[in-house]
């Protein structure tokens, strides 16, 4: 709340551009308040929630990953967002806080999925090359697969309330592909300064702060509709 009181003179001025923004985009106005407080407390959570993790999932230059790690992980970061979901969205959107449940299981589900397929690891995981240019299109390509898998499982889950639910897919696939290509090049690079392991794992916080931030970005674009509201 201190955030906010602080923030209102800035609030109130860029409402009117905001709302302009909104019609001309096609969407129903959404208060700025509301949705930047949904912003930041997905972006945090989330990227809390991924750090979290570490007491759960180890991270190593392996492409292995437990079912029960998977499970933990997914688990811890899937909870996180429903209590966003079911806080923020219970009387702007249809996706009310009783179905927001269904969120947390797909996220969930969708994280055993990928373990099973030897690709749950990616979010913890640093590639065993120390090229750079290997490092980027490595992170493109297998975030893209990651991203779209869970996008895949989270749709199923919101496809019924949410219009145009199918876009979450490739916007998942894009946003875990930039971010985990980005986040390889900085633990690159760091580590090919300093020689140390932890400095892919800073690589990492780094793009799970971006996978947070941009999925945050998505889900307001995605959940304020105007059938949605």
């Amino acid at each position: 709340m201190l955030f906010f009181n602080l923030a209102e003179p800035i609030l109130n001025a860029v409402t009117p551009q905001w709302v302009a923004f909104s019609h001309r985009c096609g969407l129903k106005h959404v208060p700025l308040r509301e949705g930047a407080t949904l912003w930041l407390g997905w972006t945090g959570l989330t990227w809390l929630a991924f750090v979290g993790s570490l007491l759960f999932v180890e991270v190593g230059e392996r492409s292995d990953l437990s079912l029960v790690e998977g499970l933990l992980g997914g688990g811890l970061i899937g909870l996180v967002q429903w209590q966003m979901l079911r806080f923020s969205l219970a009387e702007a959107s249809s996706f009310c806080w009783n179905q927001s449940y269904r969120w947390m299981v797909a996220t969930v589900l969708g994280w055993g999925t990928l373990t099973l397929f030897h690709i749950g690891a990616l979010g913890w995981m640093a590639p065993d090359t120390q090229n750079l240019f290997f490092r980027s299109l490595l992170g493109v390509l297998y975030g893209g697969y990651v991203g779209a898998g869970l996008g895949i499982a989270q749709w199923l889950a919101i496809r019924q309330q949410v219009v145009s639910a199918w876009r979450w897919v490739p916007l998942s696939s894009g946003i875990w592909a930039v971010a985990i290509a980005f986040g390889w090049l900085i633990g690159g690079c760091l580590r090919a300064v300093s020689h140390l392991f932890i400095s892919e794992v800073v690589g990492l916080m780094v793009a799970w702060g971006v996978i947070a931030a941009l999925s945050g970005i998505g889900i307001v674009g995605l959940f304020y509709q105007p059938s949605n509201r």
